[in-house]
């Protein structure tokens, strides 16, 4: 019976915790800053209740055999207060973010031969602490390594599906471009398929364009056609949709602005490449952030 520590119940957290529950040879302790008594996941394959083991001390915690990390990238300093006691030998952590740092962001607390960095894909929000609606199937994106297969037989088999690749890089930041864009959502406080309307549209495709050209001086291999897809894929979207940093401004919570479209920049910068779209993004949700913060 593998022993699985979950960092960070939000919407993606909270929605593999629950599926993780339906699996009876796992034993599962969610950690979270804040307690609850039940975790109710609403899916396209069922409603999913349970009430699972929550604690919010790391004394608390026992070694287990893998940590899933699913908090905010910026929080990640507080997620590795966990990773000692909940380690042994052999416990392996699973970083599930956005971004394109996985291995960056969490390499000061743990070495890199013991992390899995993987990219997911889960329409899903948060409305309150342990109401989860998930929205369609969840898509993960591991290294090609002895230990993926591994991670992948935690979950169940409905729903879920486990992508190997031999090229995270790429992958990751294929996942960048979508996740860039969607500063667009956020900004005008519209759900996806607001790009339907020319002008959101134009705004998106610069700023996924400059996140194309950002991966590929990071050795990413990234075709302009993606542009496109994403934008079709984002008209199409299933109405009320709502991106992670969009819902993250509806609930008045601290927004990925770094990760989605900062990391751009910075490394922008750092190839000498330009990323004006980006830069005004990132300009704007940090004072949406910092006006609600206010409030």
């Amino acid at each position: 019976m593998p022993k699985i520590a979950l960092i960070g119940p939000g919407a993606i957290g909270g929605t593999l915790a629950g599926w993780l529950e339906t699996k009876a040879d796992n034993d599962l302790v969610i950690c979270s800053r804040n307690s609850f008594k039940v975790l109710v996941v609403d899916s396209p394959f069922g409603s999913l209740a349970s009430s699972p083991r929550v604690i919010t001390d790391p004394s608390l915690a026992g070694p287990v055999d893998w940590i899933l990390i699913c908090t905010k990238t910026y929080q990640i300093e507080d997620a590795a207060d966990w990773i000692l006691p909940l380690s042994h030998a052999d416990t392996h952590i699973a970083v599930i973010q956005n971004g394109v740092e996985h291995l960056a962001n969490l390499s000061p607390y743990v070495s890199a031969d013991r992390i899995v960095p993987v990219i997911i894909d889960c329409p899903a929000e948060r409305s309150e602490p342990g109401k989860i609606l998930q929205r369609g199937s969840v898509l993960m994106t591991v290294p090609n390594t002895s230990w993926s297969s591994t991670f992948a037989s935690l979950f169940p088999a409905e729903g879920f599906a486990t992508r190997l690749t031999d090229d995270w890089n790429t992958a990751a930041w294929r996942k960048l471009c979508i996740n860039s864009g969607g500063a667009v959502s956020a900004l005008l406080n519209q759900p996806a398929n607001v790009v339907q309307e020319g002008s959101a549209a134009n705004i998106m495709k610069n700023l996924i364009r400059e996140c194309i050209a950002v991966a590929r001086a990071e050795g990413a291999q990234v075709e302009d056609s993606i542009v496109e897809k994403i934008i079709a894929g984002q008209a199409s979207a299933t109405e009320g949709a709502m991106n992670s940093i969009h819902a993250d401004l509806v609930y008045k919570r601290p927004m990925e602005w770094d990760a989605r479209n900062g990391v751009i920049v910075r490394l922008g910068k750092k190839h000498g490449v330009a990323t004006p779209f980006n830069e005004m993004a990132v300009f704007l949700l940090k004072a949406l952030e910092a006006s609600y913060a206010r409030s």
